[in-house]
């Protein structure tokens, strides 16, 4: 859809354009299996945040000035980027490493039916987001910058929330939670 918003015409070459923007992120998550255990949890978090709040900002200004050819796939690739090194795989790990031991069975089903219900939701928003942005915008840049706020948001939570689990137990991932 947004590579025939971009002025793509050829639904074959939007496809195509889709499979390498998913197979971009597919190198990406692996890249994100090395850097996870070697950087941590948080400081990828943190820097994927502020890296998608500069690429979707830059994206919702592809789409709002109607930029067409190879930038809107270069932008829609750079997307990726943070996504599968941090933010798309994160939020997995973390949920089997928060909970202790006697919560976590059902913690993690909880989270897991959130995640994947905040996941539908955004797929299937998506249209309305886009045209509620050329309503108020004039372009769909604004469900871009929309999702810049998003990750900003994220970037806080990370910063004042978000604990640091790499090289640490479960055990000592659980006493952390506990008040002094």
């Amino acid at each position: 859809m947004l590579f025939e918003m971009s002025g793509l015409e050829d639904r074959a070459r939007a496809i195509l354009q889709f499979a390498v923007t998913y197979g971009f992120m597919g190198l990406m998550t692996l890249v994100s299996l090395v850097l996870m255990d070697r950087v941590g949890r948080r400081p990828l978090w943190l820097f994927a945040s502020l890296l998608m709040a500069a690429i979707t900002a830059v994206a919702g200004l592809v789409f709002h000035f109607q930029v067409t050819g190879p930038a809107v796939l270069i932008v829609i690739i750079l997307c990726t980027v943070p996504h599968g090194i941090a933010l798309g795989g994160i939020p997995w790990l973390m949920m089997s490493e928060l909970f202790p031991t006697r919560l976590r069975a059902k913690a993690v089903s909880v989270t897991t039916t959130f995640l994947w219900l905040a996941i539908f939701s955004g797929a299937y928003l998506f249209p309305a987001l886009t045209s509620a942005s050329v309503r108020l915008v004039g372009s769909v840049g604004g469900a871009f910058w929309l999702f810049t706020g998003v990750c900003l948001l994220a970037f806080l939570f990370g910063l004042m929330m978000m604990p640091e689990t790499k090289g640490r137990t479960l055990e000592e991932i659980a006493s952390s939670w506990r008040k002094p």
